[in-house]
């Protein structure tokens, strides 16, 4: 090779860029090294290493004073922008270890949202870390359980009782009242309270659930407590659904009582007789949680346990 040196087999490492850029705006290696808490011959000899490794001179040595050579002149650019790009990868990776930026994906039943914690709880956590990003979705308790089980969704907001996926752990946000709906054309329309034995010829109509999850046991427990067992109806994917299915004339039902909140036509909330029975609302996530987003997730949900804030 002519005009320059073979290229080293050394490798570039970001101490070089750091060094070169500190000669190349000091022009000065006694104030670089200064600067940059090292001893002078020490950084001498880096930059002869870089030079090695870049096979042309970036420093011109033939006049007592130093200066860039036209390769350095185009190194110290490109070395700029590199060391930038690193501070901000280095950046990324810390906020990302702290849980400040990420995605979470976030599954919920849709009366959650009727009770406000839903929004509560995504709304402040978004106040809290705007660059986190957020995929909320609707969906069946269920479905939302075997997503977490697939890994395909990270947070749930369900109703319990419910058997949980191996590894998924649950923690109560609230628990709320039960009410009866009735159609407001049944006889009992209109009374504060009702006394469920008064309704065992009625169709129960409750959410697609197993036996013995979430208002299927709300509604047996209910009901049995009563003196009776009650016959079951039409199942509904959610509890405007229900609601619904009730304004028609299709059965009662048992729901939560922030479903008031939706103002259908056709139908009559009341209280019934055994108001032991709650509903909670809560919040299944995965134990062992890999990602600190998530888990910064989960921390601040706790935070709202049982309504407390």
């Amino acid at each position: 090779m002519t005009g320059g040196r073979r290229p080293s087999r050394g490798h570039l490492e970001l101490r070089h860029l750091r060094y070169f850029v500190a000669v190349a705006e000091e022009l000065h290696y006694g104030r670089a090294a200064e600067r940059l808490r090292i001893a002078q011959p020490g950084l001498s000899q880096q930059i002869r290493a870089l030079e090695d490794i870049c096979g042309a001179p970036l420093f011109d040595r033939s006049r007592r004073a130093v200066s860039l050579t036209l390769a350095g002149e185009l190194f110290l650019a490109e070395a700029r922008k590199t060391l930038v790009q690193a501070e901000a990868a280095l950046l990324a990776a810390r906020r990302a270890g702290r849980g400040e930026i990420g995605r979470i994906t976030i599954g919920y039943v849709a009366s959650a949202a009727y009770t406000g914690m839903l929004t509560s709880v995504v709304g402040s956590f978004r106040r809290a870390h705007p660059e986190v990003e957020l995929q909320i979705t609707e969906m069946e308790m269920q479905r939302q359980l075997e997503a977490m089980a697939e890994d395909r969704l990270d947070i749930a907001f369900i109703r319990p009782p419910v058997t949980l996926p191996l590894g998924v752990a649950s923690f109560p946000l609230l628990q709320e009242e039960i009410i009866l709906a009735l159609p407001e054309t049944h006889p009992l329309a209109g009374s504060e309270t009702v006394d469920l034995a008064a309704l065992t010829r009625e169709t129960f109509i409750i959410p697609r659930h197993g036996a013995g999850v979430s208002f299927h046991r709300h509604t047996m427990r209910a009901c049995q407590q009563a003196g009776f067992t009650p016959q079951f109806g039409p199942q509904g994917q959610d509890f405007v659904t229900i609601a619904s299915m009730v304004a028609v004339g299709l059965g009662v039902a048992l729901v939560p009582q922030s479903l008031r909140c939706i103002q259908l036509p056709g139908i009559a909330y009341s209280r019934f007789s055994t108001p032991d029975i709650k509903a909670e609302l809560a919040l299944a996530y995965r134990r062992g949680e890999p990602s600190p987003t998530v888990r910064n997730f989960t921390r601040h949900a706790r935070s709202f346990r049982l309504g407390e804030t």
